[in-house]
């Protein structure tokens, strides 16, 4: 039995079907924030802010159940932090959506570099010189995220979520369209 056969027996009822669906949402939702970035953006950074206040409540919680097996102040400490930088996101989403271009801006400057580098490092081998390209477009966001600050952090987050999605929302299809096909 070959490996897509018993893919295909294995998957179970609905698969495919739950693929599309999901495949198709997450297209029609990249498409909204690639046509609405700011509001895709506001809406990550909103997300990111809620999860660290859910995050640092649980930990809070977490450090008094669990105080007796002597870290109480590490996780009290980690609890306060997140809980302050969930707090401070929600309250200054604005302020916030620009913390998070500067992250993304130095996270595909550093990125790139290190692909750069490793490129180099890969030189006999075929295909190297794709690392090395992709590290240099890496480096090119980065360097056009941060200096097109702040009017990058209007749109950069919600266009790359969405770009994201899109992709996420065409690999579902396809993976459903695999099991359609055996």
């Amino acid at each position: 039995m070959s490996d897509q056969e018993m893919v295909h027996e294995t998957a179970p009822r609905g698969l495919k079907t739950w693929l599309w669906i999901v495949g198709i949402v997450s297209i029609v939702m990249g498409a909204l924030a690639v046509l609405f970035p700011f509001a895709a953006t506001l809406a990550a950074e909103l997300v990111i802010g809620v999860i660290l206040v859910a995050s640092g409540i649980l930990e809070l919680v977490r450090a008094f159940a669990m105080r007796h097996n002597g870290s109480l102040t590490w996780n009290l400490l980690f609890g306060l932090a997140a809980l302050v930088a969930g707090g401070i996101l929600l309250a200054w989403p604005l302020q916030g959506i620009v913390t998070l271009t500067i992250v993304l801006g130095v996270f595909f400057l550093l990125g790139g570099a290190f692909k750069l580098v490793a490129s180099f490092g890969m030189r006999p081998f075929p295909g190297w010189g794709w690392i090395g390209f992709s590290g240099a477009l890496s480096v090119l966001l980065g360097m056009l995220l941060l200096f097109g600050l702040p009017g990058t952090a209007l749109w950069a987050v919600g266009l790359l979520v969405g770009i994201d999605l899109i992709f996420l929302g065409v690999a579902e299809i396809a993976m459903a369209s695999a099991i359609e096909r055996d």
